[in-house]
């Protein structure tokens, strides 16, 4: 390491001018990094509905969809508005009633049930197909003209809509949540750091490490739109640490001597072993989301690793080069840091109430551990109440029933099966309508007087789709029910067939991720475990440091269940991991401390010089990671991505209170355990 750090001062221009020139090369990469939207992709290839979305694209282009409603318009008008539509780029075919019967004759004369389907008390209800998926620029820019064109006639509501919705507040909002998480991690360095220009070589050095970051990312091609929004506030705010460090050894060598470059080149290799053990843990907590067969896991898992690792290179190397370049504006912006002691706290808990205070905190984890069990969680993202959309679906709704649908995908070689499975379909509970070729078109009408639109919409070459209206939403157990029974009617007619929709894709992930958490989990305490073990050369000390930091987990996660919220599992899932990884540090650096004071003070003396030394890097560090977290919480709609900054930083802060409140008490405790359980150290008796 001493090799290293001499490099690093004896060549500080040659350093500055690679990481510019990364720098450059990153942001314009950064600018060509695709994000998706569609979780759908990242479902196991083997899944029905995955298979069932690949048939789709492949034989019908896997369409985007939007539903159109029009009120208080003549039939005429509505024609008018379906031709008009029809004629805008991105929208393959607009269907309604008139590709069904024929309008010339009046609507009374047809069966009722087929024209409520689409026409009903003054309302009118069409489906769009556009030319491409939901998620694509043509197929927004299409609505964006659909909803110019129809203006207080009527309005938009479905899959297409919310995924406008999504991407617009996505890419409105994310240069919002970074200010303002930066302007609050400025104002919090201000108050509890030594030298206001610190903070700017903080900012500027991660800063740096989160460009070349998204920059990389075009290596991937594209990442989902989680990552996206809350990977650069995440690293701002986990990474920041590793600064914080090694600038406040800097300041320690600094009193030994007068020569910068010196106290440097010892602040380099002091405080390497603390910032890489952290920087170890984390991404051992990141990459543990890897092994998520449901692979939005991997796509964040390998990003924020790839960043702390990045982050970790650019604090090493490159904030040694800024500091040293201007040492004197550091010193002539100091001031007193705005934190409360934790001497005299420690003091009074290391006393006779410590015992009782752990038996409080285990019998709070207890309970918490077995009420983060039950959570209630849930699976599918409701978007926001965008350009009233909510108040065009309740209209819908309230007119047509409420309707979700299954898409179902069977061989067309076979038309007695298919009339006859339709027939079937629609007897089961919950099956609203069936919407298909021959349900809509009598077989004995010859296929060359059907409009090519009614052909297209539902026969391929090799399969025949059906659409088939539930009346239920697109999650609940009542819906798990419906599209089972639905799977065990078509299987008495095909043994091959795909399912897929929302609700189908639900079930997937539901099946997937569930099945996914214990192994992330468990894969995740073992790399933070080993890298502990080969930290610390103990087997107790890691034992009692993950048990810790897991206990201020489930006191985390079991917050929902007391105030009878749900929770979306993907955030369950990703947070248990990043909790992990990124407060573990809490406990290593308290520990480090305990152990240094343990050299020559007794185990009740080393507790209280251990938080004195490391409560304000711990408050501070969790205070940031919060206030990142609550940002990310504040900024997004999305539901995993709010409830993903709660967890962040309710988790940051909770882990931070057991650390500084609880640690030091385990530690002296358990004094005599750790001993035996540790390869010797210098430790007063």
């Amino acid at each position: 390491m001493s090799k290293i750090a001499n490099f690093i001062v004896n060549h500080k221009k040659t350093i500055l001018i690679l990481f510019l020139i990364v720098f450059v090369i990153s942001f314009v990469l950064m600018l060509n990094v695709g994000q998706n939207y569609d979780m759908s992709k990242y479902l196991p290839k083997n899944s029905n509905s995955k298979k069932g979305i690949d048939v789709l694209e492949k034989e019908y282009a896997y369409n985007g969809q939007a539903n159109l409603l029009l009120e208080n318009l003549t039939i005429p008008e509505i024609i008018q508005y379906e031709k008009q539509i029809e004629s805008i780029d991105g929208v393959e075919s607009v269907i309604w009633l008139d590709d069904i019967v024929d309008l010339t004759k009046p609507v009374e004369t047809y069966d009722s049930k087929l024209v409520d389907d689409y026409y009903k008390d003054g309302r009118a209800l069409l489906q769009i197909v556009f030319t491409e998926y939901d998620y694509s620029e043509q197929t927004r820019n299409a609505l964006t003209e659909i909803i110019s064109i129809i203006g207080n006639d009527g309005g938009v509501s479905g899959t297409a809509v919310d995924a406008n919705n999504t991407v617009n507040s996505i890419g409105s909002n994310i240069m919002v949540g970074i200010i303002i998480a930066v302007v609050i991690i400025i104002l919090i360095l201000i108050m509890f750091t030594h030298s206001v220009f610190e903070v700017f070589l903080f900012l500027v050095t991660i800063g740096i490490s989160i460009v070349i970051n998204m920059g990389t990312n075009i290596i991937f091609g594209e990442i989902s739109y989680m990552t996206f929004a809350s990977a650069s506030i995440l690293q701002l705010a986990i990474s920041m640490d590793y600064s914080i460090f090694l600038l406040h050894r800097f300041a320690d060598e600094k009193k030994n001597t007068d020569d910068s470059k010196l106290a440097m080149k010892r602040a380099i290799q002091g405080s390497f072993q603390s910032i890489s053990s952290s920087a170890a843990t984390t991404v051992a907590g990141f990459a543990a989301l890897v092994f998520m067969s449901y692979t939005i896991g991997m796509d964040m898992g390998l990003v924020l690793a790839k960043g702390i690792v990045l982050s970790f290179i650019s604090v090493v190397v490159l904030l040694p080069v800024l500091a040293l370049y201007s040492t004197r504006l550091i010193e002539k912006t100091t001031h007193r840091v705005l934190l409360p002691s934790f001497k005299k706290m420690q003091m009074k808990l290391g006393g006779k109430i410590k015992y009782e205070l752990i038996i409080l905190i285990v019998i709070v984890a207890f309970v918490s551990f077995l009420a983060q069990s039950h959570n209630n969680f849930e699976f599918y993202s409701k978007t926001g109440d965008n350009n009233g959309q909510k108040e065009i679906t309740t209209k819908i709704n309230d007119t047509f029933g409420v309707t979700n649908q299954v898409i179902l995908l069977v061989p067309n070689n076979n038309q007695i099966n298919e009339m006859d499975m339709a027939d079937k379909l629609l007897t089961l509970p919950g099956v609203l309508n069936v919407q298909g070729y021959y349900t809509l078109i009598d077989p004995s009408i010859p296929r060359e007087l059907i409009s090519e639109q009614i052909i297209k919409q539902f026969i391929s070459e090799n399969y025949s789709r059906y659409i088939v209206y539930i009346d239920a939403p697109v999650e609940s157990d009542y819906t798990n029910q419906v599209m089972n029974s639905i799977g065990d009617a078509v299987s008495r007619f095909y043994d091959h067939y795909f399912i897929t929709g929302n609700s189908r894709v639900i079930q997937d992930i539901k099946e997937v991720t569930t099945k996914d958490f214990p192994i992330v989990n468990l894969i995740s305490i073992l790399a933070v475990g080993l890298i502990l073990l080969l930290t610390f050369r103990s087997i107790g000390i890691p034992l009692l440091l993950l048990l810790v930091i897991e206990a201020s987990i489930w006191i985390n996660m079991s917050i929902p269940y007391y105030s009878g919220n749900s929770i979306m599992f993907i955030g369950y899932m990703i947070v248990s991991a990043v909790q992990l990884g990124a407060t573990i540090d809490y406990a290593i650096l308290m520990t480090n401390y305990y152990q240094e004071g343990r050299e020559n003070m007794s185990p009740k003396e080393a507790a209280v010089y251990a938080v004195e030394k490391g409560g304000h890097s711990i408050f501070t560090s969790a205070v940031i990671l919060a206030a990142a977290g609550f940002t990310i919480s504040f900024i997004f709609t999305q539901p995993e991505l709010s409830q993903l900054g709660i967890l962040v930083g309710r988790g940051a802060l909770l882990s931070a209170a057991l650390v500084i409140i609880a640690l030091p008490q385990l530690l002296t405790m358990l004094d005599k355990i750790l001993k035996k359980t540790t390869l010797k150290k210098r430790i007063k008796k």
